[in-house]
């Protein structure tokens, strides 16, 4: 998809779409993009605007961001608001802002967020690392099915950033690893400015920090059968066009290791004044030229890849899929999401054939109660994720496994989920035993309303599924459902005795029926109430 630069389009005179914008506010600059959606969830950018501002040379330097650094911001983004109002983007449904490693790290960031919310009235969220891997996978995911040679074996995405580096591996289409390295472009120049020291001592103390994240990301990743290496970000797409002039009309570049070798080593002799002049760029921008080709060199080499591939996309491209196709069902992804799942229950070593078991149960009672629960597709991948790790806190202890279940979600990396859905899955998997949600439970009570009715929506059918294996055996299958005046009743072939799963519904039952508004009754095939 590529970038467009401040050219309008007039948007089709029906109601089948809507404009919306994603703001993207980084280390040395503020962009903005505007597209419209369709009901179907496919995009069309409209416009593209960007403003250099060096947040990142406060943070990176001095921990903080000058005041005068957060103002040059607040205008950059009323000069946006502006343009949002143009195209009737009002709402909040309709904005998606987000700030990265240059504000998360900052110490006075909340004062930043408070500012541009006060001056504009635009709400930027952070963005974490299991957000940042997510958003790069995303932003690469049209290109990489379009083109299914760019998919085969072993696929490395990597995007350099201003202040981190996000990394994506992925083998046959499956991500393997998702990972964020606390090594960006800015904050390597900025820390080697620190030590005055000079010009070739400088070039070894950049060569010797990118050699040691490469290092930490080649333990990670097989090259065995080939690795294609897939850059993302404007550093690239600049070498891409510097030396092969119309690759955007194919969606990516092929640059051998050598011509990438040789326009890094060119890049590196020029001063940044030298580089604005030369490539026509902004001062931030230029700042950052150097030690990213420098990274996507070594890393390349380190692949033992024979090319680089060059993506023309941008984060701005996984934000505006987030902010589009939230409600639109998306096998390919969700399946996704699933099996990083799956490889986390492995990890803990939980008893993998229970846990898929119960998420099919969950699954099947989620679909029969549509009319009840008035959830979407999102909310049952977020169901089948927690149903996947209910038990994953029997690692540490079978005792209060549930409250390690939620300790252990809330701090690993599921792919494709950000921080508050991975909370939610956590709390979900929380409340598959014991006690009901608490006005005591903090991190219940910090969320919102429709949130809180959520969790115990999902967790209420949660609790159900679990007692339906209660035997730990998946004896309980091909379910089907039934109501009568105050129940939800389900039928069982093949068992004859379910004693022992109805006297694990009746501790667990109760919370279904406070949410439902009915009790679960089972019974055997042949239709005898247990």
């Amino acid at each position: 998809m590529p970038e467009l630069q401040n050219k309008n389009m007039t948007p089709p005179p029906d109601m089948s779409w809507r404009p919306v914008a994603v703001i993207d506010i980084g280390s040395t600059a503020i962009r903005m993009t505007v597209a419209q959606v369709d009901s179907d969830g496919r995009i069309t950018p409209l416009e593209s605007l960007k403003q250099a501002v060096a947040l990142g040379r406060d943070t990176f330097v001095k921990g903080r961001i000058d005041r005068s650094t957060i103002e040059e911001a607040v205008r950059a983004l009323n000069s946006f608001r502006h343009v949002l109002q143009e195209y009737q983007i009002t709402s909040d449904d309709q904005i998606r802002a987000v700030a990265t490693t240059a504000v998360c790290e900052a110490e006075n960031r909340t004062t930043f967020f408070d500012r541009v919310y006060i001056a504009t009235g635009i709400k930027v969220s952070p963005v974490n690392e299991v957000d940042a891997t997510r958003l790069t996978y995303l932003s690469t995911r049209s290109l990489l099915k379009s083109h299914a040679s760019l998919s085969r074996g072993n696929v490395v995405i990597a995007e350099v950033g201003g202040g981190s580096t996000e990394l994506v591996y992925m083998h046959e289409g499956k991500v393997l690893v998702s990972q964020v390295y606390r090594l960006g472009s800015l904050r390597l120049r900025e820390s080697l400015e620190g030590f005055r020291s000079p010009v070739i001592k400088s070039r070894d103390l950049m060569e010797n920090q990118i050699q040691t994240t490469v290092a930490l990301i080649r333990k990670s990743i097989s090259t065995e059968g080939g690795t294609t290496l897939l850059a993302v970000g404007g550093d690239a797409r600049l070498a891409a066009s510097e030396l092969t002039p119309g690759w955007e009309e194919e969606g990516y570049a092929r640059l051998s290791v050598q011509e990438i070798g040789r326009f890094t080593e060119q890049v590196l002799k020029l001063s940044v004044n030298e580089i604005v002049r030369s490539f026509h760029m902004s001062f931030p921008d230029a700042e950052t030229l150097g030690p990213a080709l420098l990274f996507y060199y070594r890393l390349t080499r380190a692949l033992k890849a024979t090319t680089i591939r060059v993506a023309d996309v941008s984060m701005r491209q996984g934000l505006l899929l987030e902010l589009a196709r939230h409600n639109v069902f998306d096998p390919d992804y969700h399946e996704l999401i699933i099996r990083s799942a799956r490889e986390i229950c492995k990890k803990y070593l939980a008893d993998e054939a229970h846990s898929i078991h119960v998420s099919e149960l969950a699954i099947s009672i989620f679909e029969e109660l549509k009319q009840e629960h008035h959830m979407g597709r999102w909310n049952e991948v977020l169901l089948r994720v927690a149903a996947i790790l209910h038990d994953i806190g029997t690692f540490v202890s079978p005792r209060n496994h549930h409250k390690h279940s939620m300790y252990l979600i809330q701090n690993s990396n599921i792919f494709g989920l950000n921080r508050r859905d991975q909370l939610i899955v956590s709390l979900v998997a929380r409340y598959h035993r014991r006690s009901p949600p608490k006005s005591t439970h903090s991190e219940y009570r910090a969320m919102d309303r429709e949130r809180r009715i959520d969790i115990v929506k999902l967790a209420a059918i949660l609790r159900v599924a679990d007692a339906l294996d209660r035997s730990l055996s998946q004896r309980v299958r091909n379910i089907s459902f039934a109501r009568e005046p105050g129940r939800f009743v389900i039928t069982v072939p093949g068992v004859d005795d379910l004693t022992l799963e109805q006297m694990a519904l009746q501790s667990k039952g109760s919370m279904f029926e406070d949410v439902y508004g009915m009790s679960v009754v089972l019974r055997a095939q042949r239709g005898t109430a247990i």
